[in-house]
This record gives structure tokens, C-alpha cells and sequence, in this order.
């Protein structure tokens, strides 16, 4: 790094002030009650996302905000907090929530300018700083000759881009790019009938409902001067640990971000009768008395037995009477909202989880907080190697038998994932890591989770306490046998709340 350019960058850290050819500059997200209301609810379109295109472009939704950002135009969502740092040619943008894991900071400013000092000490050591970010967020970066974008480590907030352009279109979600750049459907138009004939939880490899428009997996970065997606991690072998070894470096990370979110956010926590609901709320002990609990109730089932919705109804109010919980259950009596938010969030989401949940949620909480939810714990529990015999190196067609529960043997499924294979490193990363790891990782949590918070994005922000690259190496480091007994999330509700383990989780005493 020239000497001129780390002076003025170490005066502008130390004394808080911008150099005239530099500084930091952001907007905190602006609460929904403060922005217009619409009765076509127009104003729910895209909620919370963004897009970032070559050209100057009209924000797609009346409301949003627009930026000049590195010879590229970013529009937005005020809904979703935003900071870009820059000095010289250099900058870099934090689009969402994050946590900083080493100080625990919550502020996107100084997160920002912390990125842009790593930046410009090289790729790997960006890479790094944001290994150790915690959090649901987009990070933008670029100079004079090259500009990348990457998500948060699962992809919670996603991105999307077109394919075979360079300066490509990205955008939040697939259907805004669709529509920017006038996309046909793919061979995959229909999410929901093919979860109907093949059997399967989302759509294969990086496709979506739309021709030359991809996701971009987690674990890689965008490419916006020459197109495409490059990987970002895993960069080196897998680290091994003794389980209490990766208790002891992964409690004070996730009790450190509950510390920070609650001096900034109120904070609703879903409630389940599962491991990892239990874990999140074994963390909340210390703040307890200050957050709001919740069990959704729906009336009306299709992917889940009405058996484990009463278990979770159940268990969920038993914590709460033991334990002094402020609980509520909240009944959803339609799988679908009704019109005109239906057809809004079929916009923002082709592939439908549970979209009367939001809907309902909406209805039931005027204030409505950040979600703390317990997804992604999966990823640390050897999901697949839990299930059954596994291949020691993953094929494409043997990604498509999981996807479908190996129900399917469809052509395009199988190509899809070749697709993914050859875009993303996948060949090289699974020497690194165990193969079936990184695929729950990337494909199982990031395709199919992040439809959900799309979804949800109409009523309020998510937040995932384990979701940091740092934490998932961690959790990736225990025993493989103590990853498919849960053994390190057991416990941490030891440490955290051992009473906890006196309710059945899922049925079974762990006690």
C-alpha cells in the first residue's frame, strides 16, 4: 500500500474525520412505520432487498434510496441499513446486519472501514475480516480496475446476477434481475411443482425460475467487471478439534452478539421444541427477562403433521410457564395471506415455504423486532452423515438424489448441479472440507433457507447467531461422532441453562 494513501487512512481511523478524498458515509435502516404505507401493498415489493446495475437504473420500488457506487448504481430498501467507506479508488460497501466477532460491534460505519483497511492490505486479508462478521448483509467492494460482492456465510442475504455479461446485473432477488434485464423462465419455472413431481426442497445447483439469472452460493464472490462467481472459502484444510475445545472458542462468540443486539434491537426469538431453538434459547438466559417468545401455529398444514405443530405448541408454552418466558402463540389460519400482499410476496418469492406466517405476524405485532432464528445449526451436525452411508466425494448426480430424496433421476436436475460444480470450485473446496458438509452448507441451507426469510422479509429482519464463517469452521472442527449427537450444542445449554434439558427436546429427554 502506498505510504500517502495508509497515513491519510490511519489519521482518518484514528480521528474519526473523513480525507477530502475519502471518508465513510451510511444510513441506519429506517423503521417501517416511517415509510410510506401502501394499500396494494406495492410498498412490500422486494421488501428489504436491493439492486446494483452498470447503468444508471430507477429504483424499483417508489420509496427506495439510490447511490453512486464505484462507477456502478446501487438502489435500495431503507428497511436494510446500509455504510460505504472509501479513500482514493478504494471502497467498500456493508448492504444489512453485521457483528463484528472481534469487538462485537454492531455499527456499520466502523465495520465498513474496518473492511476497507483489510482491503487494502490484500484479497485474503478482506477475506478474513469478513470470516469473522456475524449477521444477514451484502459486501460490495471495488477500485479503479476490479469490484467483487459476496454474502453473508449462508447466504441469508442473497444475491442473484445474470449470467455470460460482464458488469452484470445483481440484485436480492432472482425475480428483480429477471425483470431488469427482461429474462425468459428457466428449465426450472415453477419452484413449487417441482417440489410437487421430483420431490424436491428447492431448485437444483445455482438455478432459479429464470433464464441466465443464477444464485450467488455461499462461500463465493461476484465477479462485476468480468462476470461470474469465484470461491471464496474454504481456503485452507480443515481444522480438528476436541469438542469442549470448540465449546470454550464458540459460547463467547454467540453470547457476545446476544450482548450487542440486544443494546440495539428488540428482539422476538421463535420458539420450537427442537435442539437448536433450545440452544438459542439456553444463549438468551442473561436477557431473558427483556425479549419477546413466540410458537406460530398453523391451521392449515402441507408440509409438516399437525403431531409436530401441537409438539412445538406444547413444548414451546411448557418453557415458557417453567421459566417465566413473555410467550406468545400465534395462530396462522391460512397457508396463503390474501390479496393483494399473496401476490406481492409470490413476486419476491416463487418458491412458497409458509407465507401465512409472515402475513400473520404482521397482524398480530404492530412493533414487530429482529427474528432471532435457530436455523443453520444443522450445518455444524453433520446433517447427511447423520442419515445414512455418504460418498466420500460428491457427483453431481449424486446431489440431485439428495435433493430429491432420491426420488428423481431428471436430466436437468443433474446438469443444474454440474453447473454448480464447475461455476463454484465445488471439486477443489471438497479436498478442503468434507463434501456432504459444504453442500448442506451452501446448497441445503443456502438455496432452501433463504426463501423462507425472503418470505418473512414483509414483517420483519432475520438474524441467525451461528451464521459466520469463523463459527462454522469452528463447529465443523468437533468429532464427526459428536457432531451427529449434537454433542456441542448439548453442551452449550449445560453452561447456559441446564434446567432446559429437564423439557424433552423433540420428544426425547437429553438429560
Amino acid at each position: 500500500m502506498p505510504r500517502s494513501i495508509r497515513d491519510r487512512l490511519l489519521t482518518w481511523v484514528r480521528t474519526g474525520t473523513a480525507p477530502s478524498d475519502g471518508g465513510t458515509w451510511s444510513e441506519p435502516a429506517v423503521r417501517e412505520e416511517d415509510l410510506p404505507w401502501r394499500g396494494d401493498c406495492s410498498d412490500l415489493l422486494w421488501a428489504r432487498g436491493f439492486l446494483l446495475t452498470a447503468h444508471a437504473h430507477r429504483p424499483p420500488v417508489a420509496h427506495w434510496r439510490r447511490k453512486r457506487l464505484g462507477g456502478r448504481w446501487l438502489s435500495w430498501d431503507p428497511r436494510t441499513s446500509i455504510a460505504v467507506a472509501g479513500i482514493g479508488t478504494s471502497w467498500v460497501a456493508l448492504l444489512g446486519r453485521a457483528i463484528d466477532l472481534g469487538d462485537r460491534s454492531t455499527d456499520t460505519a466502523a465495520i465498513a472501514s474496518a473492511l476497507l483497511q483489510a482491503r487494502l492490505r490484500g484479497r485474503e486479508a478482506l477475506l478474513d475480516r469478513i470470516d469473522a462478521l456475524s449477521g444477514r448483509y451484502v459486501v460490495i467492494d471495488g477500485d479503479e480496475h476490479s469490484a467483487f460482492a459476496q454474502t453473508d456465510a449462508a447466504g441469508m442475504r442473497a444475491v442473484f446476477y445474470e449470467t455470460d455479461a460482464s458488469s452484470p446485473c445483481a440484485a436480492s432477488h432472482a425475480g428483480l434481475v429477471a425483470e431488469h434485464i427482461g429474462a425468459g423462465p428457466s428449465a426450472f419455472p415453477d419452484p413449487e411443482r417441482l417440489r410437487e413431481t421430483e420431490h424436491a426442497y428447492a431448485l437444483p445447483g445455482r438455478a432459479t425460475p429464470f433464464a441466465g439469472v443464477v444464485m450467488l452460493t455461499p462461500n463465493t464472490e461476484l465477479d462485476l467487471v468480468a462476470g461470474g462467481a469465484r470461491r471464496c472459502f474454504p481456503r485452507e484444510e480443515q481444522e480438528r478439534r476436541g469438542t469442549g475445545e470448540v465449546v470454550d472458542a464458540v459460547l463467547p462468540l454467540l453470547r457476545g452478539q446476544l450482548a450487542a443486539l440486544t443494546e440495539t434491537d428488540r428482539l422476538e426469538v421463535s420458539l420450537t421444541a427442537g435442539l437448536d431453538s433450545r440452544t438459542t434459547l439456553a444463549l438468551t438466559r442473561p436477557f431473558a427477562d427483556d425479549l419477546v417468545y413466540f410458537t406460530y401455529d398453523p391451521l392449515e398444514l402441507q408440509y409438516s403433521s399437525r403431531h409436530e405443530v401441537e409438539r412445538d405448541v406444547a413444548i414451546a408454552a411448557d418453557l415458557a410457564g417453567r421459566f417465566g418466558l413473555n410467550h406468545h402463540r400465534i395462530e396462522v389460519k391460512s397457508h396463503k395471506p390474501a390479496e393483494p400482499l399473496r401476490s406481492i410476496m409470490e413476486r419476491n418469492s416463487p418458491r412458497s415455504s409458509y407465507p401465512g406466517l409472515a402475513a400473520a405476524h404482521r397482524d398480530h405485532s404492530p412493533e414487530r423486532g429482529l427474528h432471532l432464528r435457530s436455523n443453520l445449526y444443522e450445518i455444524g451436525r453433520a446433517f447427511y452423515r447423520s442419515k445414512r452411508e455418504q460418498p466420500t466425494v460428491l457427483k453431481p448426480g449424486y446431489m440431485a438424489s439428495l435433493l430429491t430424496k432420491r426420488r428423481s433421476h431428471s436430466a436437468p436436475i443433474r446438469e443444474a448441479f454440474a453447473e454448480y460444480v464447475a461455476a463454484t470450485g465445488f471439486d477443489a473446496a471438497q479436498r478442503l472440507y468434507d463434501p456432504m458438509d459444504l453442500f448442506y452448507w451452501e446448497h441445503r441451507s443456502g438455496m432452501w433457507l433463504n426463501a423462507h426469510l425472503t418470505e418473512s422479509d414483509i414483517a420483519f429482519d432475520t438474524f441467525v447467531l451461528v451464521n459466520a464463517r469463523l463459527v462454522y469452521r469452528l463447529l465443523l472442527s468437533a468429532p464427526l461422532e459428536d457432531r451427529v449427537t449434537g454433542a456441542v450444542f448439548r453442551e452449550l445449554i449445560r453452561r447456559c441453562w441446564p434446567e432446559l434439558l429437564d423439557v424433552p427436546v423433540n420428544g426425547e429427554r437429553l438429560a
